[in-house]
Order: structure tokens, then C-alpha cells, then sequence
């Protein structure tokens, strides 16, 4: 019983996401119109080379006392 729920509880993540078909959000107004609002497409991050010295690699941080 609970490895057929186990089963069916995973079904829906084996097909993966759904794929976007709307490109605008339809909302309904109170004199019953409809407005619409487009989405737009979102762009590719552009791939820059990585600096070989790191984000995080500053000396800046306080340093503990030891003697405290």
C-alpha cells in the first residue's frame, strides 16, 4: 500500500515542467472586462569569463583577538 502511494506521489515529477504556453496574465475587471497584461521573454544571463581570484577571497574581515 504505501509503495504504490510512494509510486503515485512521485508519478507527476517523472514527466518534469510543464511548458509555458501564455505569454500574457488575463484578469478579469468588475464591469467585465478582461485586461491583459504581456509577459516578456527573459533573457540569457551573458556568460562572462570568471576572475581566477574568486568573489570572496578578500582579506577585508575583522580579525579575533586572540587574547580576548
Amino acid at each position: 500500500m504505501k509503495t504504490r502511494f510512494a509510486f503515485l506521489a512521485l508519478l507527476p515529477a517523472s514527466f518534469g515542467p510543464v511548458p509555458v504556453a501564455a505569454q500574457t496574465i488575463e484578469t478579469r475587471l468588475c464591469g467585465g472586462g478582461v485586461l491583459s497584461i504581456p509577459i516578456p521573454m527573459r533573457e540569457s544571463p551573458p556568460t562572462a569569463p570568471c576572475h581566477s581570484k574568486g568573489c570572496h577571497a578578500s582579506c577585508s574581515r575583522k580579525r579575533i583577538d586572540p587574547a580576548q
